[in-house]
């Protein structure tokens, strides 16, 4: 019994230690981009080269999640079928996802104020702001869609697209694989 315990609770570390492995250089991609958005908000906002710059690094973002999705966690979910696996899986891919898109949000609308429409914007606050755009990427990734906040740019609405591809694509790569999912009673 004891033995058991002992290679349960090794498979267990294996995967999260592979997981580890195969997520840090997506999220360490994403956080680079993301944390290179600070470095602009001083820059010229009249510029028309940056919106697309940032939807360009978006987009080399979203690659780098559909790959991870794609190639690596196929391998994880053909390796391990367990149900607190999977969605642990998803839990990272959507907090990734959700977290990254915030930041691009929010890089948009440092660079110009007019890329988005708020209902309210209690504060001018960095940390409110963020919090602003975490909830319309929350609301956008799971296509609720309030309308409280409206991306009124090109650059804005494409953000806006490839966030819900990938929220598309992350809930098919689930539907894909449930068949492969075991749960241990």
């Amino acid at each position: 019994m004891a033995k058991e315990n002992t290679i349960e609770k090794s498979k267990r570390t294996g995967f999260y230690k592979q997981l580890f492995k195969k997520v840090l250089l997506t999220a360490s991609i994403v956080i680079a981009l993301s944390l290179s958005y600070i470095l602009w908000a001083g820059v010229d906002s009249n510029s028309l080269f940056l919106p697309f710059l940032i939807v360009g690094l978006a987009l080399v973002k979203t690659v780098f999640i559909v790959r991870l999705t794609f190639i690596q966690l196929s391998k994880i979910i053909g390796e391990s079928h367990q149900l607190t696996h999977v969605l642990t899986l998803f839990a990272v891919l959507i907090i990734l996802i959700v977290l990254s898109f915030s930041a691009d949000y929010q890089a948009l609308y440092l660079l110009n104020s007019e890329n988005f429409k708020f209902a309210t914007l209690s504060s001018s606050s960095f940390f409110l702001q963020f919090f602003e755009f975490l909830y319309f990427s929350l609301i956008t990734f799971s296509s609720v869609g309030f309308g409280d906040i409206v991306p009124l740019s090109i650059s804005g609405k494409l953000l806006v697209m490839m966030e819900v591809f990938l929220s598309f694509l992350v809930l098919v790569f689930g539907i894909a694989n449930i068949n492969r999912i075991h749960v241990n009673t």
